[in-house]
C-alpha cells in the first residue's frame, strides 16, 4: 500500500544510510522498524502484574514501627519462605 509521511530530512538521511549498509531498501528498514515498534507497544499495553506489597503483623493500628533494617530482615525471610533460600 502506497501512503506519504512526513519524517525530517536528517532522519530520512540516516534511514537511508543505514538501509544501504544493511544492504536492503528503505521500505523494508521502515516497515521492520514499524513492526517492531508495533509489537514491543502491544507488549506493553498488556495488564501488567499486580504488585504484592508485604503485610507486617501489628498489635495495634499505628504502632507499628519500622526501619530499613528490619523491613529487609522481614523480606529476606519471606524470599526463604517462598523461594527455599535467603536472598
Amino acid at each position: 500500500m502506497r501512503t506519504t509521511l512526513d519524517i525530517p530530512e536528517n532522519l530520512l538521511k540516516r534511514a537511508k544510510i543505514e538501509a544501504v549498509q544493511r544492504g536492503t531498501t528503505l521500505r523494508e528498514l521502515v516497515g521492520a522498524a514499524l513492526e517492531r515498534e508495533l509489537t514491543a507497544a502491544s507488549r506493553a499495553s498488556v495488564t501488567p502484574r499486580r504488585a504484592r506489597f508485604p503485610i507486617f503483623a501489628s498489635n495495634a493500628p499505628g504502632a507499628l514501627r519500622l526501619t530499613n533494617a528490619r523491613i529487609a530482615k522481614l523480606e529476606a525471610e519471606e524470599d526463604a519462605r517462598r523461594h527455599g533460600r535467603a536472598r
